[in-house]
């Protein structure tokens, strides 16, 4: 076989971990954080294969909905929609989805769709008590007021406070339970994983007010008894955005029991299905945003996610109508949070046709849908996440959801790429420095190498609150001569060694993670 060396800037999406250890109270970030894989390729949990594009659409199932699974997923995959998405509270109507998973679970099977599982934490509902949720399997109760945050004046206010050990049990409960009773789970996508805002879209209002409850209290003191720093002398008073002076110090903090709740319902959920995947879906840049703003307005901090490697996708809501914001979003995301076009992980951004009911913003044109997904394509994204399924097999009883199916026709018909074919990358083998794989379609076969780790994540100071900065540091690339399903490609190089493998049709570019050859 010919290989061709060569060098290259242009990448794909890899999972990696970050060298330092977490714990419930972060350290200070330090010069020497980078980010690089924390074993050899031997003591990967399974073999696991990757797709070169995920297709997604989210189906929600709340309210007055009615829903034929079969119908729904018959129809999104004659479009050529690969997986399905299905939402669920943690804290509330948890039973009144999950009597639901098998049905579509079975629908997908039928039709070839991965089922992925988006996971809510905004909290508490009141509409979903436990005679409500009584008659639902799994023995989950319904929402428990006192899992609620607690607001500047000691109010609840109808979201979860993630520090509060009750909440904590309740996610974790539900997480078990969850992919036990449904090993078919491929996802457990994180959605809402912030503190509240008054308006989910729009920033100019932001309600920074929680979470000042008393467990938030004592996590908050010791994490400033770690760092040496002054207790607070009036709790709740001297932490009150914007003028409180100990705001910068708690909105520090209170990045941390979301930073944990990643961290653990990733731990959960891998001790009862080691196959599982994690994704997280995040706000994107609006204009005028720094970095630090993330941890600042929302207390979000997905570039540590990644850096610690409990990610292996991120999902930023791209909810645009214009290719300016659509630019702005995506040109940030890959700057901070994953190095490169294709960066740290993969890129599958959730969209919108927009429209009435629940929908998610105004409606798009299907001119610009085309524009969308050519440019999410040419940037390097592993995909896109439709937000949210409306046609047939899907009867809102109030207001109706817009059709998704013109959407999906001009993914088909108009997009520069179409519907082209999937291909998937199993998982390599490594005999000495032999890399080898296979490939459902013919591909190109790359090997990128280097014996240092390709990503670092920078500590940096924001206009508030300090941040990760992630970075690519490319490798050298060996390439095949031709295309074919099986490859094998030696690495010049003694153990150890980090590497991943690559693969090119006409269509798209795809990469493993990161794998560290040690021998």
């Amino acid at each position: 076989m010919t290989l061709i060396s060569e060098k290259t800037y242009f990448i794909v999406p890899v999972l990696l971990v970050f060298l330092l250890a977490a714990t419930s109270v972060f350290a200070p970030y330090s010069s020497s954080t980078y980010i690089g894989n924390h074993g050899t390729i031997s003591y990967s949990s399974s073999a696991r294969s990757y797709q070169s594009e995920l297709r997604g659409v989210l189906v929600k199932y709340i309210s007055n909905y009615v829903h034929d699974d079969d119908l729904i997923c018959q129809t999104l995959a004659s479009y050529g929609i690969n997986a399905v998405y299905l939402e669920v509270n943690l804290l509330a109507w948890t039973g009144y989805v999950l009597k639901d998973f098998q049905s579509m679970i079975d629908a997908c099977k039928k039709y070839g769709l991965e089922f992925h599982v988006l996971v809510k934490y905004a909290g508490y509902d009141s509409g979903y008590t436990d005679g409500s949720e009584s008659g639902y399997p799994y023995g989950l109760k319904g929402s428990n007021p006192d899992w609620q945050a607690v607001d500047i004046d000691g109010n609840y206010v109808g979201w979860s406070c993630l520090q509060r050990a009750s909440t904590r049990a309740r996610i974790k409960q539900v997480i078990e339970t969850m992919v036990t009773a449904f090993p078919d789970i491929v996802d457990i996508n994180h959605d809402y994983i912030r503190y509240p805002t008054t308006d989910v879209i729009d920033v100019s209002d932001i309600n920074f007010k929680v979470c000042y409850c008393n467990e938030c209290k004592a996590a908050f003191d010791a994490w400033l008894a770690a760092k040496r720093k002054a207790p607070i002398a009036n709790w709740r008073t001297d932490c009150a955005y914007p003028d409180g002076s100990r705001w910068k110090d708690f909105a520090e903090w209170r990045v941390n029991p979301i930073n944990n709740i990643v961290r653990d319902v990733r731990q959960w959920a891998l001790a009862k299905n080691p196959n599982l995947i994690f994704t997280a879906d995040v706000w994107r840049p609006y204009f005028g945003w720094t970095p630090d703003e993330y941890k600042y307005v929302l207390g979000q901090d997905p570039a540590y996610w990644i850096s610690q490697g409990w990610l292996d996708s991120i999902n930023p809501m791209v909810y645009v109508d214009n290719m300016a914001s659509l630019n702005h979003s995506i040109s940030n995301v890959i700057q901070y949070q994953t190095g490169d076009n294709k960066g740290a992980i993969p890129l599958v951004p959730f969209l919108t046709q927009g429209g009435p009911g629940a929908d998610a913003g105004a409606p798009v044109t299907v001119d610009f849908w085309v524009q969308e997904i050519d440019y999410l394509r040419q940037m390097g994204c592993n995909g896109f996440i439709i937000w949210r399924y409306g046609g047939p097999g899907f009867n809102e009883l109030d207001v109706p959801f817009t059709d998704i199916r013109p959407y999906l026709a001009a993914i088909r018909d108009r997009c520069a790429k179409g519907v082209f074919s999937v291909f998937k990358q199993t998982q390599p083998l490594v005999v000495g420095s032999t890399i080898m794989w296979n490939t459902l379609l013919p591909t190109t076969g790359k090997v990128e190498y280097s014996q240092t780790p390709m990503f670092t994540a920078t500590p940096k100071n924001g206009s508030d609150l300090p941040y990760l900065d992630i970075d690519y540091i490319p490798g050298t690339i060996l390439s095949e001569s031709m295309s074919n399903t099986t490859h094998s490609i030696v690495v010049p190089l003694s153990q150890p060694f980090y590497f991943r493998i690559m693969d090119v049709d006409s269509n798209v570019e795809l990469a493993s993670p990161v794998y560290l050859n040690a021998g």
